[in-house]
């Protein structure tokens, strides 16, 4: 059976079902599943769901829908829940693609519009370019107005590989500007795997929609580095690092440790006052949840070094944060120093090109 990034999947063997994310070989796909654990199975242990089907009813009862121990008057609620009140991401100012499911209760199926996202007081004049081998292919130029969104395209699941690597440009545009802003020039690289995990979609308020969302650069960050010269107190301030100049009000900066290091401790209690109420995994989506926004924060300023704290406890969150970790080429994880954390953390470096 051929199977495809992207397609619904049953179990034959085992209840249940999930995603493929990874073709491994002709004969062995990687699956993500409910809990988003990303596993390997034989193509022959699968079966191929119809989103039509009578298969695809009895992947939903077995898979999508089927709570344990939970009363059928509470099912409902349980479900919407988790399909529609997903927490608000808090957007800080700046520019974004989203990607936006057409189907939003069932966020991993179905055709995707991708926007870009002009969260700032400034007009932008934009061109996207998508990484085609050793060339760039160009996909739209337009003009986004302010605190607005612009439509990209509409693509099915099997497109999206298409979308993984491009590069933006933005020329920032306002009325009695006492500054000239820079012009934007940003590199992406998305890893896939984001949009076949529940977690990574997010609500977005701006969109009235659930999305995965990707930052291309924060506002004020791109305003600092457009000091004019003359207002630099001296020479050496004029040619600051931009990895130093970008960690201003950054995430990644209350973890500072040294420069262009961080120390991020995921247990629970670090990152909620109030958590005696959360379910194991609400706990896993919450922390998971919280190293995404961080790694992703920290490459953008271009971190070097992140100790992420995970415990001990029964290996999950350190497996969760390894797979997901595993995605990228430019980062080396390893076992953090036992002195200092024990079997409790683990080292990830991060090389740019």
């Amino acid at each position: 059976m051929a199977l495809k990034t992207g397609d619904k999947v049953k179990f034959l063997n085992e209840s249940g079902g999930g995603f493929v994310t990874k073709i491994i070989s002709p004969s062995m796909v990687e699956v993500s599943v409910a809990d988003g654990f990303n596993i390997p199975y034989a193509t022959r242990d699968l079966l191929k769901v119809d989103d039509q089907g009578a298969a695809s009813r009895i992947f939903d009862e077995d898979f999508g829908k089927k709570p344990i121990d939970i009363k059928p008057a509470e099912t409902h609620q349980t479900v919407s829940s988790r399909l529609f009140k997903r927490e608000s991401l808090d957007l800080k100012r700046g520019i974004y693609l989203a990607f936006v499911p057409q189907d939003q209760k069932w966020l991993m199926t179905g055709l995707i519009d991708i926007y870009i996202v002009n969260y700032t007081d400034y007009e932008i004049v934009f061109s996207i370019f998508l990484n085609d081998g050793n060339q760039f292919k160009s996909v739209d130029y337009d003009i986004c107005e302010v605190n607005n969104k612009f439509a990209l395209e509409t693509i099915s699941r099997e497109d999206i590989n298409h979308w993984l690597k491009g590069h933006l440009q933005v020329l920032f545009i306002r009325k009695n500007q006492t500054k000239i802003i820079s012009p934007l020039h940003k590199s992406f690289e998305i890893k896939g795997s984001k949009f076949f995990q529940e977690n990574s979609y997010r609500h977005i308020d701006l969109l009235d929609s659930n999305a995965v969302v990707v930052e291309m650069v924060a506002i004020d960050y791109q305003e600092m580095i457009s000091k004019n010269p003359a207002e630099a107190k001296d020479e050496e301030t004029a040619i600051e690092p931009k990895a130093r100049i970008s960690q201003s009000k950054s995430l990644i900066e209350k973890h500072k440790t040294a420069l262009l290091e961080a120390e991020i401790d995921l247990h629970i209690s670090a990152l909620k006052d109030d958590y005696n109420h959360m379910k194991p995994h609400e706990i896993i989506i919450e922390q998971m949840n919280y190293f995404n926004r961080t790694l992703e924060d920290a490459m953008l300023h271009q971190y070097q070094k992140i100790v992420y704290i995970h415990g001990i406890g029964n290996g999950t969150l350190k497996k969760r944060l390894k797979e997901e970790l595993a995605g990228y080429d430019e980062i080396d994880v390893r076992d953090a120093s036992f002195q200092q954390y024990g079997y409790g953390a683990i080292e990830i470096k991060i090389h740019y090109k």
